[in-house]
């Protein structure tokens, strides 16, 4: 989540003296929480001003009562796994609670199924909801982020990231939304018969389905200790064998590697659009143009992040520079 996700002055034109620190943490601690729709691969994302969140835990067994023992006999079923969270969704500005008002509504209309042709006929449903939900490092799906080595390292390879689709799969049960219209919180007054809620309080009741097999093996190790926070301890059975760690290792640094980037590539974007938006967009463009002739790798860098981002123009202009910047590197 390297672009800006929240600005409290985004809608309008605040004073410039209002800020909110709560959009640094969010921005650039990456503290949020996300929500991921399978089917539409669209994302939602929150601050994570989390109010509550647990975690439960049922194993069913099916007892047997025999005749002339004092317990009866149980068969195993299954272990089912609850999760809930409450969480705030506050605003500092008008703004920011008309933004908040639409990530609520993306969320809601989440949970709603996919259709295929015409949506009136239920016939036509083509996929469920499936949600992937991601609260930070204690809610994610296991075994894709990399997390410890061994020693030291244990704590210091230990990290999440913000990509929405690393969430833990399943469906929400259920969602509450508690609007606080007459708590001490109020709303803002918008305009003729429109109000925006400064404060809103989601509950959600979420069901995972995990993906890998959960439990022991006939050697009595562990089949995916990763489950479920992706934390390995030096009591693990990984943290023991050596054969698997210089691996597990390597994997570690590749995909944080990937990671780092990631974030410097989408910072390019982010910056290509600043430089080539705005008045004095198509000045700056072209005179990267001239510069890439040059020779300049920076101004063909930055062509080429406007080309990835979509700019108007930056497609001609990277073609441009490029045969420019070729032509000089022969001379």
């Amino acid at each position: 989540m390297a672009q800006k996700l929240f600005d409290v002055r985004k809608y309008q034109d605040e004073r410039p003296t209002l800020v909110d620190g709560s959009d640094a943490l969010a921005n650039q601690r990456e503290l949020v929480i996300s929500f991921y729709h399978v089917p539409s691969e669209r994302s939602v994302f929150f601050k994570a001003f989390i109010t509550a969140f647990s975690e439960t835990y049922n194993s069913n067994f099916t007892p047997t009562e025999v005749f002339g023992r004092t317990d009866p006999i149980y068969q195993y079923k299954n272990t089912t796994r609850k999760i809930s969270l409450t969480f705030e969704v506050p605003a500092a500005s008008e703004g920011e609670a008309y933004e908040n008002l639409g990530r609520v509504s993306a969320l809601e209309q989440m949970l709603y199924a996919s259709y295929t042709g015409d949506p009136n006929n239920a016939l036509n449903i083509t996929q469920a909801p499936l949600i992937r939900l991601k609260v930070m490092n204690l809610l994610q799906t296991i075994g894709r982020e990399p997390t410890t080595t061994g020693g030291q390292d244990l704590y210091s390879f230990y990290e999440s990231t913000s990509n929405s689709d690393r969430g833990l799969l399943g469906i929400i049960d259920n969602l509450s939304v508690n609007h606080n219209i007459v708590s001490d919180d109020g709303v803002f007054h918008k305009g003729t018969n429109t109000i925006l809620p400064k404060n809103i309080e989601l509950s959600i009741g979420f069901s995972p389905i995990h993906e890998t097999t959960i439990g022991w093996d006939g050697d009595k190790k562990q089949i995916n200790n990763l489950f479920p926070y992706n934390v390995i301890t030096e009591e693990t059975e990984l943290g023991k064998d050596s054969d698997v760690l210089p691996a597990y290792k390597e994997q570690a640094e590749k995909e944080k590697a990937e990671e780092q980037a990631r974030r410097v590539r989408q910072q390019q974007i982010d910056s290509a659009k600043a430089r080539y938006g705005g008045v004095l967009g198509n000045m700056r463009m072209n005179a990267d143009v001239r510069r890439a002739g040059r020779g300049n790798d920076k101004a063909l860098n930055r062509l080429g992040a406007g080309s990835v981002a979509g700019i108007e123009g930056a497609d001609e202009a990277l073609k441009e520079g490029f045969e420019g910047y070729i032509e000089d590197f022969i001379e």
